[in-house]
Protein backbone atom coordinates (compact mmCIF):
# COMPACT_ATOMS: atom_id res chain seq x y z
CA UNK A 1 0.00 0.00 0.00
CA UNK A 2 1.39 3.34 -0.76
CA UNK A 3 0.74 5.94 1.75
CA UNK A 4 2.14 8.90 0.25
CA UNK A 5 0.68 11.13 -2.53
CA UNK A 6 2.78 14.02 -4.16
CA UNK A 7 0.65 16.62 -6.29
CA UNK A 8 2.65 19.37 -8.27
CA UNK A 9 1.34 22.01 -10.38
CA UNK A 10 2.93 22.50 -13.89
CA UNK A 11 5.87 24.82 -13.24
CA UNK A 12 6.71 23.10 -9.88
CA UNK A 13 7.43 19.69 -11.66
CA UNK A 14 9.27 21.36 -14.55
CA UNK A 15 11.61 22.96 -11.74
CA UNK A 16 11.80 19.48 -9.79
CA UNK A 17 12.55 17.38 -13.46
CA UNK A 18 15.21 20.27 -13.66
CA UNK A 19 16.82 20.20 -10.50
CA UNK A 20 15.94 17.88 -8.88
CA UNK A 21 13.95 17.71 -5.31
CA UNK A 22 16.80 19.29 -2.85
CA UNK A 23 16.31 21.53 0.13
CA UNK A 24 17.90 24.30 -1.88
CA UNK A 25 14.52 24.24 -4.07
CA UNK A 26 12.09 25.35 -1.34
CA UNK A 27 10.92 28.81 -1.06
CA UNK A 28 8.28 28.38 0.87
CA UNK A 29 6.47 26.05 3.26
CA UNK A 30 2.46 25.99 3.96
CA UNK A 31 0.72 24.66 6.94
CA UNK A 32 -3.38 24.76 6.89
CA UNK A 33 -5.68 25.34 9.46
CA UNK A 34 -7.31 21.91 10.53
CA UNK A 35 -6.76 21.48 14.94
CA UNK A 36 -5.71 17.69 15.54
CA UNK A 37 -5.69 17.08 11.79
CA UNK A 38 -2.35 17.72 11.67
CA UNK A 39 -1.13 14.63 13.61
CA UNK A 40 -1.36 12.58 10.65
CA UNK A 41 1.72 14.74 9.55
CA UNK A 42 3.71 14.67 12.46
CA UNK A 43 6.16 12.33 10.69
CA UNK A 44 6.55 14.40 8.10
CA UNK A 45 6.94 17.35 9.80
CA UNK A 46 10.25 16.36 12.42
CA UNK A 47 11.63 14.69 8.65
CA UNK A 48 10.70 17.77 6.89
CA UNK A 49 11.91 20.18 8.98
CA UNK A 50 14.23 18.50 11.45
CA UNK A 51 16.46 17.07 9.03
CA UNK A 52 15.83 17.88 5.50
CA UNK A 53 15.50 21.57 5.07
CA UNK A 54 17.55 21.74 8.41
CA UNK A 55 20.32 21.90 5.97
CA UNK A 56 18.87 24.64 3.61
CA UNK A 57 21.14 27.54 3.19
CA UNK A 58 18.68 29.80 1.87
CA UNK A 59 15.72 31.80 3.45
CA UNK A 60 12.27 30.18 3.04
CA UNK A 61 9.38 30.99 4.04
CA UNK A 62 7.01 30.02 6.44
CA UNK A 63 3.06 30.51 5.96
CA UNK A 64 0.54 28.94 8.00
CA UNK A 65 -2.95 29.69 10.42
CA UNK A 66 -4.84 27.98 12.97
CA UNK A 67 -2.83 25.23 13.94
CA UNK A 68 -0.77 25.64 11.00
CA UNK A 69 0.88 28.68 11.87
CA UNK A 70 1.60 26.91 15.31
CA UNK A 71 3.36 24.62 13.70
CA UNK A 72 5.22 26.49 11.04
CA UNK A 73 6.68 28.67 14.05
CA UNK A 74 7.98 25.74 15.69
CA UNK A 75 9.91 25.28 12.32
CA UNK A 76 10.98 28.68 12.72
CA UNK A 77 13.03 28.18 15.44
CA UNK A 78 16.53 27.67 14.57
CA UNK A 79 16.77 24.20 16.00
CA UNK A 80 13.54 22.76 14.52
CA UNK A 81 13.94 19.36 16.01
CA UNK A 82 14.24 20.49 19.41
CA UNK A 83 11.80 22.68 19.57
CA UNK A 84 9.25 20.43 17.89
CA UNK A 85 9.54 17.66 19.71
CA UNK A 86 8.49 19.98 22.51
CA UNK A 87 5.56 21.11 20.64
CA UNK A 88 4.66 17.52 19.88
CA UNK A 89 4.98 16.87 23.72
CA UNK A 90 3.20 19.91 25.07
CA UNK A 91 0.05 19.01 22.65
CA UNK A 92 -0.54 15.33 23.80
CA UNK A 93 -1.02 17.01 27.41
CA UNK A 94 -4.46 18.77 26.20
CA UNK A 95 -7.06 17.06 28.11
CA UNK A 96 -11.17 16.81 27.47
CA UNK A 97 -11.42 19.62 30.50
CA UNK A 98 -9.48 22.16 28.38
CA UNK A 99 -11.80 22.30 25.80
CA UNK A 100 -15.37 22.38 28.38
CA UNK A 101 -15.55 25.98 27.39
CA UNK A 102 -14.06 29.03 24.77
CA UNK A 103 -12.44 30.55 27.92
CA UNK A 104 -11.37 27.55 29.59
CA UNK A 105 -9.13 26.41 26.07
CA UNK A 106 -7.86 30.22 25.64
CA UNK A 107 -6.54 30.03 28.81
CA UNK A 108 -4.78 26.28 28.34
CA UNK A 109 -3.63 27.31 25.34
CA UNK A 110 -2.10 30.08 26.80
CA UNK A 111 -0.21 27.93 29.17
CA UNK A 112 1.03 25.71 26.58
CA UNK A 113 2.27 28.46 24.66
CA UNK A 114 3.95 30.12 27.53
CA UNK A 115 5.48 26.61 27.78
CA UNK A 116 6.78 26.22 24.81
CA UNK A 117 8.42 29.57 24.33
CA UNK A 118 10.09 29.30 28.05
CA UNK A 119 13.54 30.14 28.05
CA UNK A 120 13.19 33.04 25.09
CA UNK A 121 12.19 30.40 22.35
CA UNK A 122 10.13 33.15 21.12
CA UNK A 123 13.43 35.32 20.76
CA UNK A 124 14.82 33.02 18.70
CA UNK A 125 12.02 32.29 16.42
CA UNK A 126 11.12 35.79 14.95
CA UNK A 127 14.73 36.61 15.34
CA UNK A 128 16.04 33.66 12.86
CA UNK A 129 17.12 35.48 9.72
CA UNK A 130 16.82 32.01 7.90
CA UNK A 131 13.05 31.62 8.07
CA UNK A 132 10.30 34.27 7.85
CA UNK A 133 7.56 33.44 9.42
CA UNK A 134 3.84 34.41 8.02
CA UNK A 135 1.26 33.94 10.55
CA UNK A 136 -2.63 34.66 8.97
CA UNK A 137 -5.19 36.22 10.82
CA UNK A 138 -9.06 37.43 10.55
CA UNK A 139 -9.43 40.36 12.22
CA UNK A 140 -13.81 41.09 12.25
CA UNK A 141 -15.03 44.28 10.85
CA UNK A 142 -17.02 46.64 13.01
CA UNK A 143 -16.29 44.89 16.25
CA UNK A 144 -14.22 45.40 19.23
CA UNK A 145 -12.43 44.59 22.64
CA UNK A 146 -16.30 45.75 24.50
CA UNK A 147 -18.55 43.80 21.34
CA UNK A 148 -20.63 40.88 23.13
CA UNK A 149 -20.46 37.37 22.95
CA UNK A 150 -24.12 37.68 20.80
CA UNK A 151 -22.86 40.65 18.40
CA UNK A 152 -20.13 38.56 17.66
CA UNK A 153 -21.84 35.26 17.35
CA UNK A 154 -24.21 37.38 15.04
CA UNK A 155 -21.62 38.66 12.69
CA UNK A 156 -20.07 35.52 12.29
CA UNK A 157 -23.43 33.81 10.83
CA UNK A 158 -23.90 36.84 8.80
CA UNK A 159 -20.66 36.44 7.30
CA UNK A 160 -20.93 32.88 6.65
CA UNK A 161 -24.25 33.73 4.89
CA UNK A 162 -22.63 36.37 2.55
CA UNK A 163 -19.72 33.66 1.75
CA UNK A 164 -22.26 31.34 0.70
CA UNK A 165 -23.49 33.73 -1.98
CA UNK A 166 -19.55 34.95 -2.72
CA UNK A 167 -16.41 34.68 -1.39
CA UNK A 168 -15.68 37.96 -2.13
CA UNK A 169 -18.58 39.02 0.18
CA UNK A 170 -16.68 37.73 3.27
CA UNK A 171 -14.52 40.76 2.97
CA UNK A 172 -17.09 42.83 3.82
CA UNK A 173 -16.67 41.02 7.56
CA UNK A 174 -12.87 40.54 7.58
CA UNK A 175 -9.77 41.46 6.95
CA UNK A 176 -6.49 39.41 6.39
CA UNK A 177 -3.65 40.33 8.78
CA UNK A 178 -0.68 38.83 8.05
CA UNK A 179 2.20 39.12 10.99
CA UNK A 180 5.56 38.46 9.80
CA UNK A 181 8.90 38.09 11.63
CA UNK A 182 11.34 39.08 8.20
CA UNK A 183 11.28 42.11 6.49
CA UNK A 184 7.68 41.59 4.49
CA UNK A 185 5.12 39.02 4.05
CA UNK A 186 5.60 36.19 0.86
CA UNK A 187 4.83 36.92 -2.65
CA UNK A 188 3.59 40.71 -1.83
CA UNK A 189 1.37 40.64 -5.01
CA UNK A 190 -0.07 37.53 -4.81
CA UNK A 191 -2.41 38.01 -2.03
CA UNK A 192 -3.81 41.96 -2.18
CA UNK A 193 -7.06 40.72 -1.30
CA UNK A 194 -9.21 41.17 1.81
CA UNK A 195 -7.49 44.13 2.71
CA UNK A 196 -4.60 42.71 3.34
CA UNK A 197 -2.83 44.37 6.39
CA UNK A 198 1.30 43.55 7.12
CA UNK A 199 2.23 44.04 11.10
CA UNK A 200 5.64 42.86 12.18
CA UNK A 201 5.37 40.18 15.06
CA UNK A 202 7.74 40.65 18.15
CA UNK A 203 8.81 38.19 20.53
CA UNK A 204 6.56 39.95 23.07
CA UNK A 205 3.35 39.57 20.81
CA UNK A 206 4.17 35.94 19.24
CA UNK A 207 1.61 34.09 21.69
CA UNK A 208 -1.02 36.95 21.32
CA UNK A 209 -0.65 36.52 17.41
CA UNK A 210 -0.31 32.78 17.21
CA UNK A 211 -3.61 32.57 19.83
CA UNK A 212 -5.48 35.18 17.43
CA UNK A 213 -4.76 32.50 14.51
CA UNK A 214 -6.43 29.14 16.48
CA UNK A 215 -9.21 31.34 18.12
CA UNK A 216 -12.36 29.30 16.36
CA UNK A 217 -15.73 30.84 16.34
CA UNK A 218 -17.52 29.54 19.03
CA UNK A 219 -14.80 27.53 20.43
CA UNK A 220 -12.23 29.89 21.66
CA UNK A 221 -12.03 33.49 22.82
CA UNK A 222 -11.31 36.10 20.24
CA UNK A 223 -7.85 38.14 20.83
CA UNK A 224 -8.81 41.92 20.66
CA UNK A 225 -6.14 44.51 20.35
CA UNK A 226 -2.72 43.13 19.29
CA UNK A 227 0.14 45.43 20.25
CA UNK A 228 1.33 47.15 17.06
CA UNK A 229 -1.25 45.94 15.01
CA UNK A 230 -4.93 47.50 13.92
CA UNK A 231 -7.27 47.91 16.32
CA UNK A 232 -10.47 44.99 16.86
CA UNK A 233 -11.43 41.67 17.09
CA UNK A 234 -8.81 38.84 15.92
CA UNK A 235 -9.71 35.47 14.71
CA UNK A 236 -8.67 32.47 13.58
CA UNK A 237 -6.82 32.57 9.61
CA UNK A 238 -8.68 30.03 8.52
CA UNK A 239 -11.99 31.94 8.33
CA UNK A 240 -10.22 33.64 5.28
CA UNK A 241 -7.23 31.34 4.85
CA UNK A 242 -8.30 27.50 5.58
CA UNK A 243 -5.93 25.81 3.06
CA UNK A 244 -4.92 29.16 1.06
CA UNK A 245 -6.48 29.96 -2.05
CA UNK A 246 -3.34 31.62 -3.27
CA UNK A 247 -1.28 31.44 -6.44
CA UNK A 248 1.71 31.83 -5.28
CA UNK A 249 4.59 32.66 -7.24
CA UNK A 250 8.30 32.44 -7.36
CA UNK A 251 11.47 33.74 -10.02
CA UNK A 252 12.81 29.91 -9.24
CA UNK A 253 12.28 27.36 -6.92
CA UNK A 254 8.89 25.82 -5.39
CA UNK A 255 6.41 25.85 -2.54
CA UNK A 256 6.10 22.65 -0.61
CA UNK A 257 2.70 22.13 1.02
CA UNK A 258 2.33 18.88 3.59
CA UNK A 259 -0.68 18.98 4.02
CA UNK A 260 -3.51 16.09 6.00
CA UNK A 261 -5.90 16.53 2.47
CA UNK A 262 -5.02 16.04 -1.23
CA UNK A 263 -6.91 19.25 -1.67
CA UNK A 264 -7.79 22.94 -0.86
CA UNK A 265 -10.34 24.35 0.14
CA UNK A 266 -10.51 28.19 0.32
CA UNK A 267 -11.90 29.46 3.72
CA UNK A 268 -13.48 28.25 6.65
CA UNK A 269 -17.26 28.51 5.45
CA UNK A 270 -16.15 26.59 1.98
CA UNK A 271 -15.50 23.35 3.80
CA UNK A 272 -18.54 21.51 1.97
CA UNK A 273 -18.44 23.32 -1.11
CA UNK A 274 -16.73 20.75 -3.81
CA UNK A 275 -16.24 23.80 -6.63
CA UNK A 276 -14.74 26.31 -4.20
CA UNK A 277 -12.14 23.55 -4.33
CA UNK A 278 -8.61 25.21 -5.84
CA UNK A 279 -7.76 24.61 -9.26
CA UNK A 280 -5.25 26.02 -11.62
CA UNK A 281 -2.58 29.20 -11.15
CA UNK A 282 -3.21 28.32 -6.58
CA UNK A 283 -1.15 25.04 -7.59
CA UNK A 284 1.20 25.43 -10.43
CA UNK A 285 4.50 26.15 -8.10
CA UNK A 286 3.58 23.90 -5.63
CA UNK A 287 4.30 20.64 -4.35
CA UNK A 288 1.74 19.14 -1.89
CA UNK A 289 2.44 15.96 0.10
CA UNK A 290 -0.91 14.43 1.69
CA UNK A 291 -1.71 10.84 2.90
CA UNK A 292 -3.59 8.48 0.20
CA UNK A 293 -7.01 7.19 0.70
CA UNK A 294 -5.70 3.87 1.40
CA UNK A 295 -3.52 5.04 4.08
CA UNK A 296 -6.17 6.92 6.04
CA UNK A 297 -8.68 4.21 5.51
CA UNK A 298 -5.75 1.81 7.78
CA UNK A 299 -5.62 4.48 10.44
CA UNK A 300 -7.62 3.65 13.91
CA UNK A 301 -11.21 4.25 12.55
CA UNK A 302 -10.70 5.02 9.13
CA UNK A 303 -9.94 8.50 9.76
CA UNK A 304 -7.67 11.18 10.67
CA UNK A 305 -8.08 12.94 14.27
CA UNK A 306 -10.43 15.42 14.29
CA UNK A 307 -11.65 18.06 16.54
CA UNK A 308 -14.40 16.10 18.05
CA UNK A 309 -12.03 13.46 19.62
CA UNK A 310 -12.24 15.76 22.55
CA UNK A 311 -15.71 15.32 22.62
CA UNK A 312 -16.44 11.94 21.73
CA UNK A 313 -13.66 10.08 23.64
CA UNK A 314 -12.20 9.79 27.06
CA UNK A 315 -8.97 11.34 27.52
CA UNK A 316 -7.22 7.76 27.68
CA UNK A 317 -8.95 6.55 24.26
CA UNK A 318 -7.71 10.26 22.51
CA UNK A 319 -4.20 9.60 23.54
CA UNK A 320 -4.02 6.17 22.60
CA UNK A 321 -5.28 6.77 19.18
CA UNK A 322 -3.13 9.89 18.51
CA UNK A 323 -0.70 7.80 19.11
CA UNK A 324 -1.20 5.24 16.57
CA UNK A 325 -1.90 7.57 14.20
CA UNK A 326 1.28 9.82 14.61
CA UNK A 327 3.04 6.03 14.95
CA UNK A 328 1.67 5.45 11.43
CA UNK A 329 2.48 8.95 10.11
CA UNK A 330 6.32 8.07 10.33
CA UNK A 331 5.74 5.83 6.78
CA UNK A 332 4.97 9.34 5.26
CA UNK A 333 8.37 10.23 6.06
CA UNK A 334 9.75 7.19 5.63
CA UNK A 335 8.14 7.42 1.37
CA UNK A 336 9.19 10.83 0.92
CA UNK A 337 12.33 10.27 2.30
CA UNK A 338 12.88 6.93 -0.37
CA UNK A 339 11.68 9.70 -3.36
CA UNK A 340 14.64 12.10 -2.52
CA UNK A 341 16.67 9.24 -2.83
CA UNK A 342 15.48 7.89 -6.46
CA UNK A 343 14.22 10.90 -8.37
CA UNK A 344 13.30 8.46 -11.11
CA UNK A 345 10.81 7.07 -8.37
CA UNK A 346 9.74 10.83 -7.03
CA UNK A 347 9.16 11.69 -11.05
CA UNK A 348 7.26 8.69 -11.48
CA UNK A 349 5.00 9.19 -8.22
CA UNK A 350 4.69 13.01 -8.93
CA UNK A 351 0.70 13.14 -9.33
CA UNK A 352 -0.42 16.51 -12.02
CA UNK A 353 -2.51 19.42 -9.87
CA UNK A 354 -5.77 20.13 -10.61
CA UNK A 355 -6.27 22.28 -13.54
Amino acid sequence: MTALRLIAGKTARNRIAEHGLTPELVRMVLGASGGPKWLVLMGLDKFIFGDWLARAPQSIDLVGSSIGAWRMASAAHPEPAKILARFHELYFQFKKADAESPKILTQASYRFLHELFDGGEDEKIVGNTQRNLNIVTARAKGLNATSSKWLEGAAILASAGANAASRSLLAKFFDRVVFHSGSGVVCPEAWPDFHRRDVKVRANTLADVLMATGSIPFVADPIANIAEAPKGVYRDGGVIDYHFDIPWKFDEGIGLYPHFYGHIIPGWFDKKRMARRARGAVWDQMLMLAPTNAFVANLPGGKIPERSNFTEMSDAERISYWKKVTLESERLAHEFSECLARPGLLLDRLEAAPQ
